[in-house]
């Protein structure tokens, strides 16, 4: 079982400490059984119980309790410590991982994993801590039965033997659709991203907002019927406990005092006694869904983990080490790049490239083509967020390989067209507050947003707001190679003026590099040079000086 070889990671100290405390909790647990038959034995019997069999009751019920409350609570801290590992390393390895990796991967997953699951197995443990206590009472009861009488301790191995065959039927079951399940509360959570992200999509088309809703309907649907099935799974257990105890309660009930002589006069000592036999029994198959649906939900962590691990990674501290041997270089080649999105069985559907271009330090390059031409796979190619399936870069005539790729990544501050927009200035804690809010002021976003305590206090802003905000965070990083992304699609005539003619002049003063994906040709002149692209390959290469000025 997964989830045991995950507790295991645990601290060996702090498990001995926990199996130690859980053990004298169950055997004082058990011990409280044997004290209420002796007590009812001498109720029988006419008489009293006495002042040890009370101060036993007390101690044994004292000692159970204080145990089991410090073994619970210990496997808490011991858990969470462990599931705040455990999503620390998935975090850790996804911002480590390359690109088309985490892509693969899918929203979706990736949230049921790191957050849905993770808080699931943070539920289940402490019972996992109850069922082996429950395991220990149901041992020490079992050993009590056996003293009682050995037919009955065989009764309940028949009975126990055939549940647990009924129990491995039903568990292949409950895991298969477990897993089924996982995978299709992914798809609900893209589809419903996909309703919440494309809002406004869905709102100027009928048609298309009703086959999403088609679409979210039947994942829901499939869902909902694994859900059925994984409580019918859960039912069948319960049942199947039940089964076993009337099944021995009636062979010692109804059999036992007809043909086993001498059990008639100890029936009301062992009624009692397979109840708190199969009461721990019955609480652990009643729980055991929880361990089933715990495991799944870990292995699937564990498997993306797996994923992450399996692809090339480059250590955020190793890259920023590099960088330094790059800032200040003069000539960057692209040499015969090329990429391929790639549908699930491999073939690829997409193709940029091959692209050769070069770029020089402090010159400003316009990247222009129509929709569809590869201009934003270009310049994943081209910061090396996606690795070449073919070609090389050369910084200074130096080919890129290996861990060299991540210190080149350092040289560039980009806004792209599918941008995030982070509400604080993470890497930039000390940052200046005035120079933020100069800019904020300056990007004519004075009275909408400010910059407190370290964070912007609105981003419900509009999309060509938000990027004058992304905008705002490259400025202040102040790296050599500036990249945006259709930056001026959605602002207005002012702010359009106002990039290419002063955003753009002040980053080439300061001597930075500067690639703009532009669909604005009345500012193509204001370029060193543009580059038309198609398919991610150079179409033509024109001085930005011999272009018309069409403004």
């Amino acid at each position: 079982m997964v989830l045991i070889d995950f507790v295991k990671r645990a601290s060996p100290r702090d498990l001995r400490r926990m199996a130690l405390l859980t053990t004298v909790a169950g055997f004082a647990n058990a011990f409280l059984v044997v004290v209420v038959n002796q007590v009812a034995g001498l109720v029988a019997d006419g008489a009293r119980p006495g002042i040890w069999l009370w101060a036993a009751f007390v101690l044994a019920f004292a000692l159970y309790f204080l145990c089991d409350k410090r073994a619970l609570l210990l496997s808490n801290g011991i858990i969470e410590g462990l599931l705040r590992d455990l999503r620390l390393s998935v975090v850790a390895k996804l911002r480590r991982a390359e690109l088309p990796t985490v892509d693969g991967l899918g929203r979706g997953h990736l949230y049921t994993m790191v957050a849905q699951e993770t808080n699931h197995l943070s539920v289940t443990f402490p019972l996992l801590i109850e069922s082996f206590q429950q395991a220990v009472l149901m041992s020490v009861s079992l050993i009590y039965l056996g003293y009682l009488s050995w037919p009955a301790l065989a009764v309940f191995g028949v009975a126990v033997l055939l549940g647990i065959l009924g129990y491995l039927r039903i568990n292949e079951n409950f895991r298969d659709t477990l897993q089924r399940l996982t995978g299709r509360q992914a798809q609900m959570l893209d589809a419903i991203v996909d309703i919440i992200d494309g809002g406004k999509e869905l709102r100027l088309n009928s048609r298309r907002s009703n086959a999403v809703y088609q679409a979210y309907q039947r994942i829901s649907q499939a869902g909902q019927v694994l859900l059925t099935r994984s409580g019918e799974h859960w039912a069948e257990m319960i049942l199947l406990s039940g089964f076993v105890v009337y099944f021995m309660l009636g062979v010692v009930g109804f059999i036992f005092p007809r043909y086993i002589d001498q059990h008639s006069t100890i029936v009301f000592q062992l009624v009692p006694t397979l109840l708190f036999c199969i009461g721990p029994l019955t609480r652990i198959v009643a729980q055991s869904p929880m361990f089933v649906r715990a495991d799944v939900g870990l292995h699937a962590i564990l498997a993306v983990e797996q994923q992450l691990d399996a692809g090339p990674t480059i250590e955020p501290a190793r890259a920023r080490e590099l960088a330094a041997q790059y800032r200040n270089f003069q000539h960057i080649a692209y040499r015969g790049l090329s990429f391929s999105y790639r549908d699930k069985a491999g073939q690829p559907v997409f193709t940029a490239g091959p692209l050769d271009l070069a770029i020089a330090s402090g010159e400003i390059l316009f990247l222009v083509g129509g929709n569809g031409s590869g201009k934003s796979t270009t310049l994943r190619l081209m910061t090396a967020l996606y690795p070449a399936e073919q070609g090389e870069i050369l910084v200074d005539g130096v080919a890129l390989q290996g861990e060299a790729i991540g210190g080149f990544r350092e040289l560039f501050s980009a806004i792209f067209a599918d941008f995030h927009l982070f509400d604080r200035l993470y890497g930039l804690e000390q940052v200046d507050v005035g120079e933020v809010e100069r800019l904020i002021e300056e990007m004519g976003l004075a009275g909408k947003v400010r910059y407190v305590d370290g964070r912007f206090s609105d981003l419900n802003l509009s999309t060509g707001q938000r990027k004058r905000l992304a905008l705002i965070a490259a400025l202040l990083e102040d790296r050599p190679i500036y990249v945006f992304d259709e930056w001026s699609a959605e602002q207005d005539i002012h702010f359009r003026r106002y990039f290419y003619t002063r955003i753009l002049p002040e980053l080439k003063a300061r001597g930075k590099t500067v690639v703009v994906v532009s669909h604005d040709d009345r500012f193509w002149h204001l370029a060193d040079r543009v580059v038309k692209l198609d398919l991610g390959r150079v179409e033509w290469e024109r001085l930005g000086r011999d272009l018309e000025d069409k403004s």
